[in-house]
């Protein structure tokens, strides 16, 4: 077998960045042909992931958050929709969520990392699609965790304009708070092929990874390969009451009140009264309306042997 070829996509301002060209870069390159790109701005992934798929690397290495692995799967993905044989993705979690990597259990271990590259066990993953508008028209985006809209994207501008001074984990609850305190819930219908759903809203995902949100799990049924995206609804509930469940939604459970429902969907339509944002993987794409859906695409992952979300 011929040496792996590695291209690593390193988020240039990733709150360990430090420690992972201390720790994690000079193990790799012990090992590997190893070429590092550093992005400088906020969309230098996309390109910089493209050209790296198009130079061939056998493994593609999403070192940031889950910004990050949303723009390298979109930088792969835009245009080659249709070639076989892509490169495979590893995740090396120096972000800020982190929630992808947190549903495959990958840690920022050099050892860990090194056994997963030398084990080279990878799984196909779904791909997700939105399609959304813009102040200029229309846009559409991949992802490959959880798209969502209502509060979450609120949370993720102040997560973007805030100078984490106090941690990701704090940084993250606080924005979610904050957010709460000031946010109106407004009428949002979503149609999929079996059910619908109309009401004011807090926040709705759609998960094909279990965690967003810093490690909220919103899906906890959600399995990465098995062709479902899994509906989270947050209706018009209380501060008090998601401050009582947050709790039960860091530890994988399902929130049992009445302004919470789970469902299950491989298409949904989003329509809204008022201005409804809407994001995916962290990143901030527009507005409703929009349509959120699984696509037939899929994804090479290298994934610990043992992940359970997997079928």
């Amino acid at each position: 077998m011929k040496p792996l070829r590695l291209a690593i996509i390193l988020n240039g301002i990733a709150l360990d960045k430090r420690f992972f060209c201390r720790k994690v870069l000079p193990v790799l390159r012990s090992v590997y042909t190893v070429d590092l790109f550093e992005t400088r701005s906020r969309h230098d992934a996309f390109s910089l992931a493209s050209k790296a798929t198009d130079k061939l690397y056998d493994v593609i290495i999403a070192a940031g958050g889950d910004g990050t692995l949303h723009q390298v799967v979109n930088g792969m993905l835009a245009g080659r929709e249709n070639v076989k044989h892509l490169p495979a993705i590893a995740v090396v979690p120096v972000g800020t969520g982190n929630d992808f990597a947190r549903s495959i259990d990958i840690p920022s271990n050099a050892a860990k990392l090194l056994a997963l590259l030398k084990d080279f066990n990878t799984r196909e993953i779904d791909v997700g699609e939105v399609h959304y508008t813009t102040s200029e028209g229309s846009g559409h985006r991949y992802f490959i965790n959880v798209a969502d809209l209502g509060m979450g994207p609120e949370v993720v501008k102040r997560v973007l304009d805030s100078g984490r001074s106090l941690g990701s984990a704090v940084t993250y609850f606080l924005s979610i708070l904050r957010t709460f305190l000031t946010y109106s819930p407004m009428v949002v219908t979503a149609k999929a092929d079996d059910w619908e759903w109309q009401g004011k809203l807090r926040t709705m995902a759609f998960g094909n990874g279990k965690y967003y949100g810093h490690g909220l799990c919103v899906a906890p049924d959600a399995i990465l390969n098995d062709g479902i995206l899994e509906a989270f609804i947050c209706g018009n509930v209380s501060v008090l009451d998601f401050v009582r469940n947050s709790i039960p939604l860091k530890q994988g459970k399902h929130i049992n009140i009445p302004e919470v429902w789970y469902k299950k969907a491989t298409f949904v339509t989003l329509t809204s009264e008022s201005d409804c944002l809407i994001e995916a993987d962290g990143e901030l794409l527009g507005k409703l309306p929009a349509t959120i859906r699984i696509t037939s695409h899929k994804l090479r992952f290298l994934v610990p042997r043992t992940d359970h979300l997997l079928k």
